[in-house]
């Protein structure tokens, strides 16, 4: 059990830090978003603009809140997985 504790804490950091790296990519490639916001710039009074720049936005805020938020979530629960591992490792070598 602690064996599989540390190595599930060890696949929770490396998945947050591929979500976050994966996250960076997706957002600073976001073609999308970035020609509506020219476009709404462009004419800012246009509503088909700001219908395609509305579109856009919400899939630009994710990828921006999963390339904040992956690496600190995935390392603090991987952190606690593998905390919980060494408990119960000593746990079992006080046992014994």
């Amino acid at each position: 059990m602690t064996r599989y504790l540390q190595v599930l804490g060890l696949l929770l950091c490396v998945l947050g830090v591929i979500g976050t790296v994966l996250c960076t990519r997706g957002l600073f490639g976001d073609e999308a978003y970035y020609n509506a916001a020219r476009a709404l710039e462009k004419y800012p009074n246009n509503v088909l603009y700001t219908t395609e720049f509305k579109m856009a936005e919400p899939r630009h805020m994710l990828l921006a809140a999963g390339a904040a938020a992956s690496a600190p979530i995935g390392i603090i629960l991987g952190s606690i997985c593998i905390g919980l591992g060494a408990v119960l490792r000593a746990q079992r070598a006080g046992r014994e």
